[in-house]
């Protein structure tokens, strides 16, 4: 069963997702922040910048359980 996402979250994802090697990601808000890695969907790195996690992307590849 795939994890329910705010339609903003899920654009979030997306945008994260498209992040390339060496590119910094987009800004996140905090509450859409707190819905991604609450689902387990993205981390933070040491710099407190959100990521996508593999789990994030076999969601938006629809993939998920």
């Amino acid at each position: 069963m795939s994890k329910s996402l705010s339609p903003e979250a899920i654009e979030a994802l997306r945008c994260l997702n498209e992040v390339g090697i060496g590119q910094a990601p987009p800004l996140v808000s905090s509450a859409i922040a707190a819905e991604l890695l609450g689902a387990g969907l993205a981390d933070e790195n040491g710099n407190g910048v959100i990521e996508i996690t593999c789990d994030g992307r076999k969601y938006l590849s629809g993939d998920c359980d």
